[in-house]
């Protein structure tokens, strides 16, 4: 065996053992950290219209530059012993201002909301979020209660203007 064999050797090891040593430091973070669920099929008891129908029974938040041009809403139910504290998001004011966020999160057609139930990392359901991104940090920061960060910005189209050289 030359020193070259050697270096082939290492490198074998050590494509299999990096992978492992990445999933582990993962799993051993990820215990303080929620997640979203899409909801699916006919199994799935929740819509974002029997939400919005019983908005009253949430705490309802938005998040984005304006509620006519929304990235997200959530529902955080009031009497679940649970609580989403959301970061940088705004309390919809009324059932006029849901429906107007819902019908501008569903105007873009590329880009499709779908409601996900947001889970703690014990796997209890927390509430709603109703949005096409799923790039939310969703963090336990005390007894039944989780952070949610902010989603800023809507998808925007990067097609060219009409008429544009």
């Amino acid at each position: 065996m030359t020193v070259c064999d050697k270096k082939i050797d290492i490198r074998k090891i050590s494509f299999l053992v990096l992978p492992l040593l990445f999933v582990f430091s993962f799993l051993s973070c990820s215990g303080n950290y929620g997640r979203l669920v899409a909801q699916w099929g006919p199994g799935d008891e929740h819509t974002i219209r029997g939400l919005a129908d019983a908005w009253d029974k949430s705490l309802v938040y938005y998040t984005g530059p304006s509620f006519s041009f929304p990235s997200a809403v959530m529902f955080d139910p009031k009497e679940d012993g649970r609580k989403l504290v959301p970061d940088k998001w705004l309390p919809v004011k009324d059932r006029a201002q849901l429906d107007e966020i819902v019908e501008w999160l569903e105007f873009r057609p590329m880009f499709r909301p779908i409601l996900f139930r947001i889970l703690g990392p014990d796997g209890k359901p927390y509430g709603y979020l109703y949005s096409h991104k799923t790039d939310v940090l969703i963090k336990a920061v005390g007894y039944n209660t989780l952070w949610v960060s902010d989603m800023p910005l809507p998808p925007i189209s990067l097609g060219g203007a009409a008429g544009r050289q």
